[in-house]
C-alpha cells in the first residue's frame, strides 16, 4: 500500500500534468519545485486527509486532490516568503521574476482543484483556503514590517501567519467529511503553526550567519526577550537594532546571553504552553490514533 506522502506526491504531479493553461517551460518550473520541497514531506497535506479519513463516511479519492492542492498553495507561500526575505538557497531564488509566475500559478491551481472535485462541502473548502490564505498573508506583511516587538505581538503575528496555514489544512479536511467545522479543530490548528514558527526561530539563531535573525535585525521571542533584559549584552543589541553607528555586537557574548542566559529557555517555554493547550484539546477530538499520533509529532 503507497503511503500518505507518496499519494499527496503523485497528485500532485497529476494536477501540473493536467493544467492545459500553463506552458512545459512552467510546468517543468512547477515540479521542480516541488520535488526540492518533496523531502521534508506533506504535512499540510496529511492534516488535510486525517480530519477528513475521520470524520467521513467513506473515502473519496479525490481528498489526495484536495491535499495536494493544499501543498499547491502552501509551497506558493513559501516561494514568495523566500523571495520577500531574500534568505534562501532554494532554485527559485536565483529567477525571482519567473518564480514569481510559478508561485501565482500555484495559487490560482490551489482553489480551482478543490472546486472541480466531487465533494458535496467543496465551496466551503475553498472559502475556508481563501479566509485562511489571507489571514497568513496579513501576518506575513507583518513580519516584513517587523513591527511586533513585544511577546504578544509577536504572537499575534505567527498565529496569522503560520496558524493560520495548519489550521485551514485541518478545517478543509473536517468540512469536506461533515459539511461544518469546529472552533476546537481550528483552535489547535493554530496552535501547532504557532509552536512551529517558534521552533524555526529557535533553530534560526543556533547558525550565526547571514540568515540569523538577530543579525538581521528581526524580531523573534529570544531576541524580544534578550532585548528585555538590563545588562551589558542586552544594552549592546539595542544599540545595534537601533542602528548606533559605533555600537559592538559581540557574537560571542551575545550568543552565550541567548544560550544560557534564558532566551532560548523563554522561547521553548513559550512554545510548550502552547503544546499543552493543543494536547488538551486533541483529547477531546475524535481523530483517530494515528492522526493523533502524527499531530502529537508536530508539536515536539
Amino acid at each position: 500500500m503507497k503511503g500518505l506522502d507518496e499519494r499527496i506526491n503523485e497528485s500532485l504531479d497529476i494536477l501540473v500534468d493536467n493544467e492545459a493553461l500553463i506552458g512545459r517551460e512552467l510546468q517543468s518550473m512547477l515540479k521542480g519545485f516541488k520535488e526540492e520541497k518533496s523531502t521534508v514531506g506533506y504535512s499540510f497535506g496529511k492534516l488535510c486527509f486525517w480530519h477528513y479519513e475521520k470524520f467521513a463516511d467513506y473515502l473519496n479519492e479525490d481528498i489526495y486532490k484536495v491535499a495536494a492542492a493544499i501543498e499547491l498553495l502552501i509551497l506558493s507561500f513559501d516561494i514568495i516568503d523566500d523571495l520577500q526575505d531574500k534568505d534562501s538557497d532554494y532554485s527559485w531564488c536565483r529567477t525571482p521574476e519567473v518564480s514569481l509566475n510559478a508561485a501565482l500559478a500555484m495559487l490560482v491551481m490551489a482553489s480551482r482543484t478543490i472546486r472541480e472535485t466531487s465533494f458535496e462541502h467543496k465551496n466551503t473548502a475553498v472559502q475556508i483556503l481563501e479566509d485562511f490564505a489571507l489571514q497568513s498573508i496579513n501576518g506575513q506583511q507583518l513580519d516584513l514590517l517587523n513591527i511586533c516587538k513585544d511577546e504578544q505581538a509577536y504572537i499575534q503575528m505567527i498565529e496569522q501567519k503560520s496558524g493560520s496555514l495548519t489550521a485551514m489544512s485541518c478545517l478543509i479536511g473536517e468540512v469536506l467529511a461533515k459539511g461544518e467545522v469546529s472552533p476546537q479543530v481550528e483552535e489547535y490548528g493554530k496552535y501547532i503553526g504557532i509552536i512551529q514558527q517558534i521552533k524555526n526561530d529557535i533553530q534560526g539563531l543556533k547558525t550565526w550567519g547571514p540568515k540569523n535573525d538577530l543579525l538581521n535585525k528581526r524580531y523573534s521571542l529570544p531576541i524580544i526577550y534578550l532585548l528585555s533584559q538590563k545588562n551589558e549584552v542586552s544594552k549592546s543589541v539595542t544599540n545595534y537594532y537601533n542602528d548606533d553607528i559605533v555600537a559592538f555586537l559581540d557574537n560571542i557574548a551575545t550568543e552565550n546571553e541567548l544560550t544560557n542566559g534564558g532566551a532560548i529557555r523563554y522561547a521553548i517555554t513559550i512554545k510548550n504552553v502552547y503544546k499543552f493547550k493543543a494536547l488538551n484539546i486533541l483529547e477531546n477530538v475524535a481523530i483517530s490514533e494515528e492522526g493523533k499520533e502524527y499531530l502529537k509529532k508536530l508539536m515536539k
